[in-house]
């Protein structure tokens, strides 16, 4: 049966072969004479850890089997985290009763401020309530006595004003064109009032003039803003107060409103728009950073394979052309589309992988860039290894104020575990599920993990045997720095964890971690290791 095993890849056709490896999660490139054996082998190894995981890890460690074996295909817990997590964030009655709370607030805070400057405006635009002239008596000292016509003078300044205030809201409102009234005009005015009060036309002006106050009336030379002071200067007459009616008023004051609102809303149009703009280029970015990472991955694997090939078959050339990589790995329907992606993949490993060398080389009579991998091959190389993180100590001690004294539910929800735009790979959720095995070692009740990979918050949902199982899960884990965040820990209904995974309600055999390293503890132990060594010293 061993033999059989061993001896069943070398007759996989190509087509097979390449279909093997990315079933394992690999990106293998084209399937060639010299990368076969290279590829052969590695899926012979892959096959072998397989079983040797699957044998340590029983059958609850299942999700982690089939990420080996069928990475193409989604797995059953993600599929029903990800439709618990569309109708917890955005369930239609929440949605709209948020918004139609939203609204409604918005809509009575533009009808009163609508309101208010509309009073604003027709109060602006009004009559004073003393006829327009502004003064209690037209008769100061700085005048001086007028005998016999007091009351003929007083009269004329309000028909005046009451006569240039009706022709300057008559324009306002725009049913006249004329606004002002020349020196001839308003004397025929008054001389057909009664010849009284042309007798006291000029006395009139000539109060206006030495008045210096704002009585409704002002004089107008030649030009408009010529300070006059004589009588024989003026020429025109204009209101300062024009005198409309309430609904001229009132329409004035709605358009003047109506499009200080338009204004405003245009602003918060603009500004909404650039805000969903900005979000988008950042959610962009962050889409290409990750498939960037991803590239930069695929592009050192087949630089490594290569360099195994050559290592095998000196006949093959050490180095490989850039553009001939970039078409072994993207398909030509999509290189349009990930060319920008494929630029900042080669920047990167030409800024940050000294295991990769950029140099030119002469093929087939033309000049190329050519990649070299200049790391020998080490034997750690060729073992799929999952990637490990680290804890790196307790950011503040438990007590009554930030830790349940008791637990009522065997579950638990803990964020800031990770960052899924920065993790790189296919397998890197294993390695989350491994450091909480770790953290947790000295807990024999911990029978589920499941990490919710599209979590902005690096969400990692964890089942116990128990509700002490999950207390004592709980004191390890909340507080603890990982890898450069803190992580915390809230508790989580039994029904709700079931709901999202249903597969756990069959979970009863305690995990252990695969690795027996303690990998994700290293750094941990070794910062204790140097304090009680100086404590010691």
């Amino acid at each position: 049966m061993a033999a059989a095993a061993a001896s069943a890849p070398q007759q996989l056709s190509d087509e097979e072969l390449f279909s093997q490896l990315r079933r394992y999660g690999l990106s293998p490139g084209p399937v060639t004479e010299s990368t076969r054996p290279v590829y052969l082998k590695k899926l012979k190894k892959l096959r072998a850890l397989r079983v040797n995981h699957s044998n340590h890890t029983a059958s609850n460690h299942t999700y982690l089997k089939s990420t080996y074996a069928q990475p193409q295909l989604a797995e059953p817990e993600e599929a029903l985290l990800q439709q618990f997590k569309r109708e917890e964030v955005s369930p239609t009655g929440g949605f709209s009763a948020h918004y139609l709370s939203m609204f409604l607030l918005t809509a009575a805070c533009l009808f009163f401020l609508l309101l208010g400057l509309t009073y604003l405006g027709m109060r602006g635009t009004g009559v004073a309530e003393d006829g327009g002239l502004g003064i209690k008596n037209p008769f100061d000292e700085t005048f001086g006595k007028i005998h016999g016509n007091e009351e003929n003078l007083m009269i004329t300044l309000y028909k005046l004003h009451d006569r240039l205030a009706q022709l300057a809201g008559d324009h306002e409102c725009g049913s006249s064109s004329q606004r002002t009234l020349s020196v001839q005009e308003a004397a025929a005015y008054l001389k057909e009032l009664g010849p009284e009060y042309e007798d006291v036309f000029d006395t009139s002006l000539q109060w206006i003039l030495e008045n210096g106050k704002d009585v409704g009336i002002r004089c107008v030379g030649g030009e408009s803003d010529e300070e006059l002071t004589n009588i024989t200067d003026v020429q025109f007459l204009q209101s300062t107060r024009p005198q409309m009616s309430f609904w001229c008023r009132f329409r004035r004051a709605f358009v003047t409103v109506t499009h200080r609102l338009l204004l405003l809303c245009l602003g918060v149009v603009i500004v909404c728009v650039v805000l969903r703009y900005m979000k988008y280029r950042w959610t962009k970015e962050e889409e290409e950073t990750r498939q960037m990472y991803d590239m930069v991955v695929k592009i050192i694997d087949v630089l490594r394979s290569h360099n195994e090939a050559c290592q095998e078959n000196k006949d093959l050339q050490p180095y490989m052309p850039i553009p001939h990589v970039r078409d072994s790995l993207i398909q030509p329907h999509d290189r349009r589309k990930m060319k920008k992606v494929w630029d900042r993949a080669v920047d990167f490993l030409a800024a940050n992988e000294s295991r990769v060398r950029t140099e030119t080389r002469r093929i087939g009579g033309a000049d190329f860039l050519v990649w070299r991998w200049i790391q020998p091959s080490a034997s750690c190389d060729k073992i799929l290894v999952i990637p490990s993180k680290v804890w790196q100590g307790q950011a503040f001690h438990l007590d009554r104020r930030n830790s349940p004294p008791n637990s009522l539910t065997p579950c638990l929800k803990i964020r800031n575990m990770f960052d899924p735009v920065m993790e790189i790979g296919d397998h890197w959720h294993l390695a989350i599920q491994e450091a909480i095995l770790e953290k947790c070692s000295d807990n024999d009740g911990i029978v589920h993990i499941a990490v919710d990979k599209s979590s902005r918050e690096g969400c990692v949902y964890v089942k116990c045997l128990s509700p002490e199982y999950a207390g004592k899960a709980f004191k390890a884990l909340h507080g603890s720095w990982f890898d450069g965040k803190l992580v915390t820990v809230k508790y989580l209904r039994l029904d709700r964890y079931h709901h999202r995974f249903p597969q756990a309600l069959t979970c009863n055999t305690p995990l252990k971690p695969s690795n027996k390293h303690m990998n994700s503890m290293s750094h941990l132990r070794l910062r204790t290791g140097l304090v009680n060594s100086q404590g010691g010293s």
